[in-house]
């Protein structure tokens, strides 16, 4: 548990990608299903999907999953190959997990339509989040690798 939380520039990147899925999920939705466009909407989507994959990363380490998977396959990391193999496992814990919990948001967990809306968004946003996740992994990289560097002593 918090195996990616271990340091802090694991949980910059993870705050990145949780940030900039979270709103394109969340915009994605509101028009996929086309529901009547509000910052109140986009606002409670994105505050649900965010906490959501924000509790996921914190729970599994999901990226460490990937990882190992392209691994598996015989992959060199910090390659192309490897980035979209390894980004797979990480898309489908946090796609899951926020389609689950958006569509509940927006239908209502006990609406006999549930499962149908949960299938009827399911690709479609996995796609977006996948296509968003290998975008927000290079920015979140970018943006650890420049707020985590060690501290230089002022003289």
């Amino acid at each position: 548990m918090l195996h990616f939380f271990r340091n802090h520039f694991g949980m910059t990147v993870s705050i990145v990608i949780a940030l900039i899925l979270s709103i394109c999920m969340s915009a994605t939705a509101i028009v996929w299903d086309k529901l009547t466009f509000s910052i109140e909407l986009l606002l409670r989507n994105w505050g649900t999907a965010f906490l959501t994959i924000m509790l996921i990363s914190l729970l599994l380490p999901v990226k460490m999953m990937g990882d190992a998977f392209a691994g598996k396959l015989g992959l060199k990391h910090d390659t192309l190959p490897f980035g979209l193999v390894s980004n797979l496992v990480p898309t489908l814990f946090y796609n899951t997990g926020a389609t689950l919990i958006l569509v509940g948001v927006n239908v209502g967990f006990g609406a006999p339509y549930y499962w149908n809306a949960f299938w009827a968004d399911f690709f479609v946003m996995f796609v977006v989040s996948y296509v968003l996740s290998l975008i927000a992994e290079r920015i979140g990289m970018l943006v650890a690798k420049k707020a985590c560097q060690p501290l230089q002593p002022h003289l």
